[in-house]
């Protein structure tokens, strides 16, 4: 899995048409078209102490106490894990990661919400609720300002918008 560093650079220097992003930062030299939206949930594995069920909330107090697994790029994990106080004790480059640190119990993190719904449905892991422990992220596709989208890039890019018309 590349970077959104390596992504955005690829569209950029015209070796790829068209890349799928998140929507976090902006550049002037790329084009943006929205494609669809994730809910990121904050998790935890069977072996975690925080595993067990709750009658309310965690306070972010209580969270801060926890090791934090997240990507190790500017992303919209990152911002969020800085805007919450996390202590991130694991960086890594990939949700895969991140799955597979929050299922070792050492760690709570963020996944997609699509992501974790089979590791949720077969006990594996298990949300940590606590109050703002979510956020979403905007995807999007992303493709050069100039020189003009090749055809193909754009031929691409509609099929990208209308395999994802209503999802965002």
């Amino acid at each position: 899995m590349s970077s959104l560093t390596d992504i955005e650079s690829a569209v950029i220097d015209g070796r790829i048409d068209v890349g799928v992003v998140p929507d976090h930062r902006r550049s002037d030299s790329l084009s943006y078209t929205p494609l669809f939206d994730e809910e990121m949930l904050l998790y935890c594995g069977r072996q975690h102490p925080l595993f067990e069920p709750r009658d309310e909330p965690l306070s972010w107090d209580e969270l801060r106490d926890y090791d934090h697994a997240g990507l190790g790029f500017h992303s919209p994990d990152m911002e969020a894990t800085h805007r919450l106080g996390l202590r991130r004790q694991a960086t890594v480059n990939d949700q895969e990661a991140i799955a597979t640190l929050i299922l070792s119990g050492c760690y709570i993190g963020f996944l997609p919400d699509h992501y974790a719904e089979t590791l949720l449905r077969n006990g594996d892991i298990r949300r940590v609720v606590a109050t703002g422990s979510t956020y979403d992220v905007r995807f999007v596709a992303i493709q050069r300002r100039s020189p003009a989208p090749t055809r193909i890039g754009e031929a691409f890019l509609k099929c990208l918008r209308e395999a994802h018309a209503g999802a965002s």
